[in-house]
């Protein structure tokens, strides 16, 4: 889902892309992924258990309480937490989660990313099933750039954001990025200016979630993104702000109203000079 601006130019996209689900993703124990890893932790011949023809009725011989034929992970440890396929969580990998919108959650966006506030994502009535993560991973679709331009589209590498490890706060779940652009003025000169896109994010009850980077968080595949955050709960709420920095005051202004201020061929309208990108990807397990 990508909604657009088009008077403005703005991209506000939230992306995701369509993937294998894991076996949490739907009640249907019958789907091969499961949610497991790429081979499912299965016999070359398609059997979870070698030896279930030894068992006198349903078989189960890691004692997960999932029988052998449907068991995508065998010989899991005793007393291991484990999916409706007989997953435990150390047993998978996170995958890219479904189309938008996943896990029959609902998606509320407000506000504005170049105002004064910001945009913000309201994500509530997120359905878990028997997924042990979600993980919301930001800038991750290489399909669209993830930058700031204000002379045109986003078509230079120093237009898409760099990770500030200075400006973020991860533990405290604020990520920042900057990136350098030019802005189109009206006497066709291309003065140079620094932006930054701050995102935060917080749970249901408005206490914030760690960003980490997707190592930590066991995505071993990502697609850009670099860092995301582990969703724990049924909603959560993103805002996100993009800004540049005022050359004369040295101090931060929302985009858009530095834009409509300043000498630009398309004064006070923000017009089809300025372009910006941000969104997050799902993955799972």
């Amino acid at each position: 889902m990508i909604p657009k601006n088009r008077v403005l130019g703005t991209t506000f996209a939230l992306f995701v892309a369509t993937s294998c689900a894991t076996a949490g993703a739907t009640d249907d124990p019958s789907r091969t992924d499961g949610g497991s890893t790429q081979d499912g932790g299965s016999t070359q011949d398609g059997s979870s258990n070698p030896d279930a023809s030894k068992c006198d009725g349903p078989c189960d011989q890691d004692g997960d309480g999932v029988a052998d034929g449907i068991d995508k992970c065998p010989n899991t440890p005793p007393k291991t937490v484990v999916n409706k396929v007989g997953c435990s969580d150390a047993q998978l990998t996170p995958k890219l989660g479904p189309l938008f919108p996943p896990y029959g959650l609902t998606w509320t966006p407000t506000g504005n990313l170049g105002r004064a506030g910001g945009l913000t994502w309201t994500y509530t009535g997120i359905a878990r099933a028997d997924l042990f993560h979600i993980y919301w991973v930001i800038c991750d679709d290489p399909g669209t750039p993830c930058g700031l331009s204000l002379d045109g589209p986003i078509d230079v590498p120093a237009e898409n954001w760099t990770f500030s490890s200075t400006d973020s706060d991860l533990p405290n779940g604020k990520v920042v990025f900057t990136n350098t652009t030019n802005i189109l003025l009206a006497d066709l000169t291309k003065p140079q200016l620094t932006g930054r896109l701050t995102v935060t994010i917080v749970d249901e009850s408005n206490v914030a979630i760690p960003f980490l980077d997707v190592a930590t968080l066991g995505i071993t595949t990502p697609r850009l993104g670099k860092y995301g955050a582990d969703i724990k709960g049924t909603g959560y709420k993103v805002v996100a702000l993009v800004e540049v920095e005022d050359s004369v005051t040295s101090t931060f202004k929302p985009f858009l109203d530095y834009y409509d201020a300043a000498s630009t061929p398309d004064t006070g309208d923000a017009g089809g000079n300025v372009y910006s990108s941000f969104g997050g990807s799902f993955y799972d397990k």
